[in-house]
């Protein structure tokens, strides 16, 4: 696929984007590949003057294209600054020269977006990226680019043009159009809501102990639950392990005695929990139970329910002091979370 050249790098950047939506932390890429389709002018051109161009292993024709598998890399979702690795390349040969184009990078900074290659032992800067007229569409957690304009830079123009003894490349060089389909990592929460239904035992033990539950603004009581407005956060984009940060809370009272957990926090690592401020304190609170979660995405929602949250003994202590009793024990069932995530 001799016609397919440059381009390749174009596609990166637009990869980088991608995966770049609007949050405020970085986010790691998994996979994916980039693919790129060389301007039918410059692919004749080049076919004229005697220079065919061919994929570097892992990289492979697809198509009428030359997908670039994505390794890596990461971006700012709010200023989609960052960088995007690739593996494979591109071989340019003519007669007896061949120059291999290698391990694509792509940069995007405020100011301008990039596309570098490994030659040799060095890196060279080899496209201007424009994304004046890329699409974004999304998929699920994955994201596609399409329409991310290459140019060829003076750099790369100029060791083309002495590697082959030509005049065939200028910088400016129109080069092509690129498709990019990123798979992250990772995934930054932008919104949603955790739902905790309470567990009927808990809800007529806390009656009983003449204890009132209430929500602490933003969250709310609504049909199914306690609702706590998700704030923030970041999970692995397969095993969901990471956090999820939430805005107010839950009161706990009677008579005088006023509990407020505020702040939560769910932990999902090898020992999944929730924190929550207490006094000023974060800590943990509930044990949750992942062995009977269930999980889903749709467009950029991700739902995780079925998770059990039980007290810990630090909570159970903690109320037993604050309210004279004992009825608080470490384990003590407290009800169901659904976790509805919106992604970045």
């Amino acid at each position: 696929m001799r016609r397919t050249s440059i381009l390749a790098f174009a596609a990166i950047v637009t990869a980088l984007l991608v995966v770049a939506p609007v949050a405020g932390a970085k986010v790691t890429l998994a996979g994916g590949s980039t693919t790129l389709k060389l301007a039918p002018l410059t692919a004749e051109a080049l076919t004229l003057n005697g220079v065919s161009v061919a994929p570097i292993n892992p990289a492979k024709v697809k198509g009428n294209g030359i997908a670039f598998p994505i390794t890596g890399g990461s971006i700012n979702a709010v200023s989609a600054a960052g960088t995007i690795n690739h593996s494979g390349g591109l071989a340019f040969r003519a007669g007896g020269t061949r120059v291999a184009l290698k391990n694509f990078r792509v940069h995007v900074g405020s100011k301008r977006a990039i596309l570098t290659a490994k030659v040799g032992s060095g890196r060279l800067t080899v496209l201007s990226l424009s994304l004046a007229n890329a699409k974004v569409v999304r998929k699920g957690l994955a994201t596609t680019v399409k329409g991310v304009q290459a140019k060829l830079s003076g750099q790369a123009a100029k060791a083309l043009n002495a590697a082959f003894s030509t005049s065939l490349f200028t910088k400016g060089l129109g080069i092509g159009s690129v498709t990019v389909k990123a798979t992250p990592a990772e995934v930054e929460f932008a919104g949603g809501a955790t739902t905790l239904a309470l567990d009927e035992g808990a809800g007529a033990a806390l009656g009983s102990l003449g204890i009132a539950v209430a929500p602490v603004e933003p969250a709310t009581a609504t049909g199914a639950g306690l609702a706590f407005p998700i704030t923030g956060g970041k999970a692995n984009a397969k095993t969901f392990a990471g956090t999820v940060r939430h805005s107010g809370g839950i009161r706990l009272s009677r008579g005088g005695t006023v509990v407020d957990l505020t702040s939560f926090t769910i932990n999902v690592d090898s020992d999944p929990d929730l924190t929550a401020l207490v006094g000023g304190q974060r800590v943990s609170i509930l044990n949750l139970d992942l062995s009977q979660l269930t999980a889903s995405v749709k467009k950029r929602q991700i739902t995780l329910g079925g998770v059990k949250a039980s007290l810990t003994a630090a909570a159970a202590g903690a109320l037993n002091s604050a309210f004279s009793t004992s009825a608080f024990t470490e384990g003590l069932a407290l009800g169901t979370a659904t976790v509805a995530a919106r992604a970045r």
